[in-house]
């Protein structure tokens, strides 16, 4: 192989396997999402495959949470092609007065409170029951059964879901005290396939250790084994029947144990619901003197890592030592001191008590400038600005870097599930988004006015994409449009080069017709009549010799000249289809005839039957000669009174037929005259099959076989670049 020709190859190989490695990232995800078992990738910090629909997630030891106290979000993965499966989870109820649970054969997920299809099994705290449904966009719910030793705070729970055609069964196991609960329901009908999902409903939750894998009917029946309850459930249709259906079977059931005040050293009881302490507010802590205790604040929760707190005041930063059962939307009652950090205060509690939960606090919209002034410092807000740049460190802290006409200033998220949604912005890109302002920026944030910290990915919208006109914009469009020029350059003189192929073809494939029918026949006429001349010179030949002589070589100039009017009128412009064929015999035999000076036509029909397919040039200019040949045969030698031509279309063969009444002759007599001689060589040179019949008197019948032939096409022309690339080289 050629140098050029082999640096060709390996271009066109490596820019194969560039766009291949482009897609295997996609694959391995969808790959991943797509097959079972599956086993979730939380050990190694990824949850690139979950898709967020609510919440705030958080990824962190191996545990993915949701701090938000937001009614019904999820998280979901998974494959719409999972039919029968069973799922394992860890699992754990953060907050109180919720539900935490997975969801099986999801679809149709969106954002909002039961905006799903599938089936849901949790652990409810109201009633410590495990809980088992249908949803639909909209919530259906089976028969709770009892929680055996409750459901807490606090404590892991292990929920194994098998699905099997209809049925659904649940175990649910508390892994300090290994106390078990079993449920199992029918569906009928049900859906049948689709992901899984993690699902909290008013309240906050963790996960780990998730599985999936393929089930058969025997896991079903060793959970159906141990349920107490097994019947196409009759789903309440109002929030009475919900509740006398709690009644019945949890007559003697306690809720989770109510709120309680934890100090930041770990969970104990402490303090009493009907205290009244005096309740300070929050904006005067940045006035007071640092450091007085014993001072009482109420507030929301804002941010769960680092904690923030929020009044109709004012917010803070809340200093603690060790993780708290707390969730976005919490009102508390903390008691504390606060000390300076730098120029902003924080508050360092000694007690921290619930008051209720689900009071989400709806962000400020603020400019960059006031974010700046530090008014707004410590308070959720919303703020637009251009983004810059997106950075991830390896501590999974993803920084968002952004400006607008008077600031420049930064969004950081941390414990991210994945990077892959900041990944898909463009600098450039103008953004809204929405968490705690904090003043003075983070240090590593060198010319930032302020921090925005955000809760997660679902706190930035993207309001519109970059513009076109940038600079990098303009650089590629032009490189684009330099390409599409060169593309269209090299693509336009490869086509007149094509062009010019085809027509030195065509003048090759004239030449050697021209050298098979005129050269041979002039060369035999030049053959025979200087053998006339030189019998004539030499006294050999008679009179009656020369006779027969001179009507040879008048046969062979005759024929020579039909030959080269056939030619001449080939190459005229024409249409190519099978009507056009039999008209331009008919056009050229009434030639001829006008020619000879013979007033009264031949009696001569031409007919076409069958489906009429396109003929290649050299198959046409074939069939034109052959007919052509055989009625100046006819009109010369035959005596016919009649004629007929006739063209009937196969699916692969064209069959000409040219038939006369006319006197006929002997073919052992006369087998290879001038006519038939030519008429075989044209059928040889296209593949046709070549017949004839005739007897002395019984006129003659010529019938030829042809094929169709190929027409020029695209691959032609690409067969030709590579052939000349073959030969020159790559340039």
């Amino acid at each position: 192989m050629p140098g050029p020709l082999r640096l060709r190859w390996v271009v066109i190989a490596t820019a194969i396997i560039t766009a291949l490695s482009a897609g295997l990232i996609p694959f391995a995800i969808y790959n991943r999402r797509g097959s079972l078992p599956y086993n979730d990738s939380f050990s190694t910090d990824g949850a690139d495959e979950w898709s967020s629909y609510g919440g705030a997630w958080q990824l962190k030891n191996a545990t993915v949470f949701n701090r938000s106290d937001e009614r019904g979000a999820k998280l979901v993965t998974g494959s719409d092609s999972w039919t029968n499966y069973e799922l394992d989870a860890d699992l754990q109820l953060i907050g109180h007065e919720g539900d935490v649970g997975v969801i099986v054969r999801a679809s149709q997920e969106e954002r909002g409170v039961d905006a799903y299809r599938g089936y849901y099994v949790g652990l409810r705290s109201a009633d410590s029951a495990l809980v088992a449904g249908r949803a639909d966009h909209g919530w259906m719910e089976g028969q709770p059964v009892p929680m055996a030793g409750g459901v807490q705070t606090g404590e892991w729970y292990r929920i194994r879901v098998v699905v099997f055609g209809c049925r659904i069964g649940a175990k649910a196991t508390n892994l300090a005290t290994m106390q078990s609960s079993w449920a199992a329901l029918e569906d009928e009908p049900c859906f049948s396939s689709g992901k899984i999902g993690l699902r909290s409903m008013a309240t906050g939750g963790a996960w780990r250790n998730i599985s999936v894998r393929s089930t058969t009917e025997t896991a079903w029946q060793e959970i159906r084994s141990h349920a107490s309850l097994l019947a196409r459930p009759t789903f309440p249709a109002r929030e009475a029947d919900y509740s006398r259906m709690r009644e019945r079977f949890f007559p003697d059931s306690s809720p989770i144990r109510a709120y309680r005040s934890f100090d930041t050293a770990g969970d104990s009881p402490g303090g009493s619901i009907l205290e009244l302490p005096r309740i300070t507010d929050i904006s005067s802590l940045s006035t007071g003197p640092p450091g007085t205790p014993a001072i009482t604040i109420r507030g929301v929760i804002t941010l769960t890592d680092p904690l923030y707190v929020q009044d109709a005041t004012g917010s803070i930063a809340v200093h603690t030592t060790s993780p708290t059962d707390l969730n976005l939307g919490d009102e508390v009652e903390i008691t504390g001191a606060t000390i300076v950090n730098g120029f902003t205060p924080e508050f360092v509690p000694s007690r921290v008590r619930l008051l209720w939960d689900r009071t989400l606090v709806v962000p400020v919209s603020v400019t960059s400038t006031q974010a700046a002034s530090g008014t707004f410092n410590a308070s959720l807000v919303e703020v637009r600005g251009t983004l810059a740049s997106v950075t991830t460190a390896a501590d999974h802290v993803t920084t968002l870097k952004l400006y607008d006409a008077a600031q420049t200033f930064t969004a950081v998220v941390r414990n991210g599930l994945s990077a892959r949604p900041y990944s898909t912005w463009l600098p450039g890109s103008t953004l809204s988004i929405r968490g705690i302002c904090r003043l003075p920026a983070e240090s590593t944030d060198a010319g930032a006015a302020f921090t925005v910290l955000l809760r997660g990915a679902d706190d930035i919208q993207v309001l519109a994409g970059p513009p076109w006109w940038t600079g990098k914009q303009l650089i590629r469009l032009l490189c684009l449009l330099v390409s599409l020029l060169a593309c269209g350059i090299y693509l336009y003189s490869a086509l007149e080069r094509w062009k010019l192929g085809v027509i030195m073809g065509e003048r090759e494939r004239l030449a050697h017709e021209m050298h098979d029918t005129l050269a041979q026949s002039f060369a035999g006429i030049g053959f025979h009549l200087q053998g006339l001349y030189n019998g004539l010179k030499n006294g050999n030949d008679r009179t009656a010799d020369i006779v027969p002589k001179l009507h040879d070589a008048c046969e062979m100039v005759a024929h020579s000249h039909r030959e080269a009017s056939a030619s001449i009128a080939a190459l005229q412009p024409d249409s190519t289809d099978g009507q056009d064929l039999l008209t331009a015999l008919d056009r050229s035999t009434r030639e001829m005839l006008h020619s000879r000076g013979e007033t009264a036509l031949l009696p001569l029909t031409f007919s076409r039957s069958g489906t009429a397919r396109p003929f290649s040039t050299a198959v046409r200019d074939a069939l034109f000669h052959i007919g052509r040949e055989a009625i100046i045969n006819i009109i010369r030698h035959a005596h016919a009174t009649t004629m007929e031509v006739s063209l009937h279309y196969e699916p692969k063969l064209a069959v000409m037929r040219i038939r006369d009444d006319g006197v006929g002759f002997s073919l052992s007599h006369s087998p290879n005259g001038f006519g038939l001689r030519s008429i075989r060589r044209r059928c040889e040179k296209i593949g046709a099959i070549f017949n004839i019949e005739t007897d002395v008197g019984a006129g003659t019948a010529l019938t030829i076989l042809a094929p169709y032939g190929r027409r020029p096409r695209l691959t032609d022309w690409v067969r030709s670049l590579r052939h000349r690339h073959s030969r020159e080289g790559w340039r």
